[in-house]
């Protein structure tokens, strides 16, 4: 019976840190979803490519 309640009182700790840690990582402003969807922020990083306009060879 005691096994029982120390297992129960681990699974319960257990879940509630992995919620607290899921909600303060959604909430955290420098996440990857705020980079990657911010387009000033990719434009940044990335410089795109300038593709030709002249005559086409062949």
């Amino acid at each position: 019976m005691r096994g029982r309640v120390v297992t129960g009182a681990i699974l319960f700790s257990l879940i509630v840190l992995l919620v607290l840690v899921t909600s303060t990582t959604a909430k955290n402003e420098s996440s990857c979803v705020t980079c990657y969807t911010d387009e000033a922020a990719l434009k940044k990083l990335c410089k795109v490519p300038e593709i030709p306009t002249g005559e086409a060879e062949g």
